[in-house]
């Protein structure tokens, strides 16, 4: 008798079908992006001008704080540092320290918000500055950002921010005038 009833319950079970997957989509990521704790990790950034023979390549290491800080820090081929917190981006070259309000340029508060809200999955932020298309699966994807804002549109046609559930591997921007940045990111050396 209890044979028959799991014969029975395994039969039912296959013309049930298995239980359907939650579909992949903005929201669906922006969930698992907002689960990403803070981190640090190496870049390489790929920067290919126009106006240049070859691409320039940086190397350094990324630093992320949620849910507003973050670091660049560029070892080669020369030492820089970016800090971006709250509305301030502080710059630091050749022993030289700047400080901007990124409310004075809305155009560089758009770009990094872009990559502030992809790490922090803050699919309302985004969509305050970009159309936000998503390709891929959980496994493998790539979120595409188009610029909302005319005077943005002018200076970056695309973001492109690639991943692996919920972590960044790369983010790509394409400029209006056909030059390109890549940063492709490793887990920091230990």
């Amino acid at each position: 008798m209890i044979r028959r009833a799991i014969l029975l319950g395994a039969c039912l079970g296959g013309l049930t079908g298995p239980a359907s997957a939650a579909p992949w989509d903005v929201p669906a990521l922006m969930q698992l992006l907002a689960n990403h704790p803070s981190g640090r990790v190496q870049f390489t950034e790929t920067k290919t001008l126009s106006v240049l023979d070859k691409p320039v390549v940086s190397t350094g290491e990324l630093v992320y704080q949620p849910p507003d800080r973050l670091e660049k820090h560029t070892l080669k081929p020369r030492p820089e540092s970016l800090v971006i917190e709250g509305n301030r981006l502080t710059v630091t070259r050749d022993e030289v320290k700047r400080e901007l309000r990124l409310s004075q340029y809305p155009e560089v508060l758009a770009f990094i918000e872009a990559l502030r809200g992809t790490l922090v999955g803050n699919q309302k932020l985004l969509q305050q500055h970009y159309a936000l298309a998503l390709r891929g699966s959980e496994q493998s994807w790539q979120l595409i950002m188009t610029p909302l804002d005319e005077r943005m549109f002018r200076w970056v046609r695309q973001i492109i921010v690639s991943g692996s559930g919920n972590a960044v591997k790369a983010v790509e921007t394409l400029q209006a005038d056909g030059d390109k940045s890549l940063i492709t990111v490793a887990p920091a050396a230990r």
